[in-house]
């Protein structure tokens, strides 16, 4: 049944705090919503023809590029689901999401974009329902699903995930402000991925030191949140920025970055998400000093930098 009424799906980015890399050898990983970056779709009818627009595009639902084709793909099993082939309407996507950094953006339009179709439905959603629709965008997009992205960009708690479980909610007490900095280059998934299987082809003793060292600290960094232990946490994200930077997945301008945050203050920073570009954060003890860290950040070429306090 074709629905009168505008319907508004929302979701916000993640970033991973600690595991990255490390979490596709089933060791654990941490992820947080970030929630000063979201993304907004809305449906309403139209008098004709199915449209989309969003900050770069505006078209019809054939014109989408493939860059996009798993957004594509999963607004077309939703107008199938719903029954929606010839019912005209306009979906507006409105979003400050940097994509390809890392930040959950696929995830989030995913999530966003089926939220909205089911209340344009007036059709109640269930979280199985979310993540069937939401992986079905993330597998086309990326290969595969791990599910850390889906659960975290629809959550206002941290993740705790580990390969093959289902993702964790749990509680974060730790007080501190986070920033968040933008290299300005898009991250490298798979050549990172493929740099971490090399090391273990070459020298695998050492490198799955390291891997099992970052697993390490995700354990503590997941005690230090919940215990608030802001200093410390500090500096296993520092610690784990120097292991991902050893296993050759960092980059120039991140590791400037980091430094350039430590020297402002920082309690710590690491890079976060794939590597090889993309972007990094920075745990500050309170807002002034990351209103500090992230105008050194910027004065050290960062693209774009966001605050969000814990």
């Amino acid at each position: 049944m074709i629905s009168q009424m505008i319907g508004v799906g929302k979701a916000h980015a993640k970033i991973i705090l600690v595991g990255e890399h490390a979490v596709v050898y089933n060791q654990p990983a941490i992820a947080i919503p970030l929630t000063n970056l979201t993304v907004t779709t809305t449906i309403q009818p139209a008098f004709v023809g199915q449209t989309i627009e969003s900050n770069t595009f505006h078209g019809g639902l054939d014109e989408l590029g493939a860059n996009v084709e798993g957004l594509r793909q999963l607004i077309l099993r939703l107008i199938t689901h719903f029954q929606l082939q010839k019912a005209p309407f306009t979906i507006e996507i409105d979003t400050n999401i940097p994509q390809e950094r890392g930040f959950g953006a696929s995830a989030a339009f995913a999530t966003s974009i089926t939220k909205a179709f089911f209340d344009f439905a007036n059709t109640p959603l269930s979280p199985e329902q979310l993540k069937y629709f939401t992986d079905l965008e993330e597998s086309i997009s990326h290969g595969s699903a791990s599910g850390l992205d889906a659960a975290t960009v629809n959550s206002t708690d941290p993740i705790w995930f580990v390969k093959n479980d289902l993702p964790t909610p749990f509680k974060m007490s730790l007080t501190g402000t986070l920033v968040v900095a933008d290299t300005g280059i898009h991250g490298q998934t798979m050549h990172a991925v493929n740099i971490v299987k090399g090391n273990l082809d070459s020298d695998y003793d050492l490198t799955w030191q390291k891997i099992a060292h970052l697993g390490k600290i995700a354990e503590k960094v997941r005690i230090d949140l919940a215990q608030n232990q802001p200093e410390h946490a500090g500096l296993l994200f520092t610690a784990a920025h120097h292991e991902l930077q050893s296993l050759g997945i960092s980059h120039p301008k991140l590791d400037n970055l980091v430094n350039a945050a430590i020297h402002a203050g920082a309690l710590g920073a690491k890079l976060t998400g794939a590597g090889i570009g993309g972007a990094m954060f920075a745990l500050a003890k309170n807002n002034d000093e990351a209103i500090t860290i992230a105008n050194a950040l910027t004065k050290s070429g960062a693209q774009n930098t966001w605050i969000q306090p814990l």
